[in-house]
């Protein structure tokens, strides 16, 4: 502890939680996740307004599917104005709690924070995403596809907006958005590879009917 507060005094402690931080994502990208995790901690205990850290952390906690925990550290971050942090905490409401109202009042949020395209996007990607829950097909289409216009490589828009043209009975226009989600979306990705399964199902329904 005294070298962690000598370091501290050196160099800062935003400074020093940001060399933990750097230190976890080397330890994550080892897979060696409890190392990255006590690596996040320790730059909260030098520096406990790190919003980088906390959105780590409870990024680290949903990846091990402990939502109790993420829910927690996205909301800190957000308190502390990331606005990353109020696109992932909304997507747990979406995806665990089916509050859809809660996410669409923390994307908004967000929005008005995020100067970031790629944030922006992940912002109107899950706006478009709770908008779809909602039966609200004509908002979530208009913010899937401002999310596309910001991002267009990315699988996860395609794959909402085909289910919203198939809320809207266009099954002609969401079949090209189903091939698109089929062919790029990443079964390791736990949303994504729920939505594979449904591009394949519907796109083995329309051949069965031709």
């Amino acid at each position: 502890m005294l070298a962690l507060g000598f370091c501290g005094w050196k160099i800062g402690l935003p400074e020093l939680a940001s060399v933990f931080n750097n230190m976890a994502f080397e330890n994550y990208k080892a897979n060696r996740l409890a190392n990255t995790q006590q690596a996040y901690e320790l730059a909260l205990s030098v520096d406990p307004k790190s919003r980088t850290a906390l959105y780590n952390l409870g990024w680290l906690c949903e990846e091990v599917q402990d939502l109790q925990c993420a829910r927690g550290k996205y909301l800190q971050a957000a308190k502390l104005g990331l606005p990353a942090a109020y696109s992932n905490l909304a997507r747990l409401y979406i995806v665990e709690q089916k509050n859809y109202a809660a996410a669409v009042h923390l994307l908004w949020q967000g929005l008005k924070l995020a100067e970031d395209d790629r944030v922006k996007y992940s912002l109107l990607k899950n706006l478009g995403w709770a908008r779809l829950e909602q039966g609200r097909y004509s908002e979530a289409l208009q913010h899937l596809d401002a999310a596309i216009k910001l991002d267009s490589e990315r699988p996860a828009t395609y794959c909402l907006k085909a289910q919203v043209l198939e809320g809207m009975k266009n099954t002609k226009e969401a079949l090209p958005q189903w091939k698109i989600c089929l062919k790029s979306a990443d079964s390791q990705e736990f949303d994504e590879d729920i939505w594979i399964g449904m591009a394949r199902q519907r796109l083995n329904e329309e051949k069965t009917n031709k």
